[in-house]
């Protein structure tokens, strides 16, 4: 398989699977199968671009703080500024009677508005679709651009992967 084959969905359930795992030798263990079993070459790069976002010198940075995509998710998903799924993303630092249990962790907090809104319908993202998302959004400058391309991941993604995108993203703030 190839990274224009491979779908998104299953470098997100290894991620998923992995947060499991206790051990880190259990870890690698499920790491190495992945890329034994999806990738049939040797030709990994865009799935370990994914993976250590941190590493990526090709790809700048988003130029994106949590409160700049909060603002961006509320324009991307179309709801009232006034709407408490709003409010929550604008405010998730903050705790407060309707806040919830992920509060301080803004990848949980869109994480539960995206799954209450998007559903779970797959998608069907490659790993080089979002790949090429997410270099979209790095050459992109304003709260428009940001906001178109998470249109595309939002319109495309099921929640476990948009989950995942957003701790990718945020692993570049």
């Amino acid at each position: 398989m190839t990274d224009s084959t491979v779908r998104f969905g299953l470098l997100c359930s290894m991620f998923e699977a992995m947060g499991r795992d206790r051990s880190a030798v259990k870890k690698r263990n499920r790491f190495r199968t992945f890329l034994e079993r999806v990738y049939t070459g040797r030709d990994y790069f865009s799935a370990i671009r994914l993976i250590l976002p941190s590493l990526d010198r090709e790809r700048g940075t988003y130029g994106l703080k949590e409160s700049a995509l909060a603002a961006a998710l509320v324009d991307a998903l179309a709801i009232s500024k006034d709407s408490e799924d709003a409010l929550r993303l604008i405010n998730w630092r903050k705790g407060g009677a309707r806040t919830g249990a992920n509060v301080g962790n803004f990848a949980l907090v869109a994480a539960d508005i995206l799954q209450r809104r998007q559903g779970s319908a797959s998608g069907g993202l490659t790993i080089r679709e979002v790949n090429d998302a997410l270099d979209q959004l790095s050459l992109r400058e304003g709260r428009y651009w940001v906001c178109s391309g998470w249109v595309l991941l939002l319109r495309e993604a099921i929640f476990l992967a948009i989950n995942c995108a957003f701790l990718l993203s945020l692993e570049g703030l």
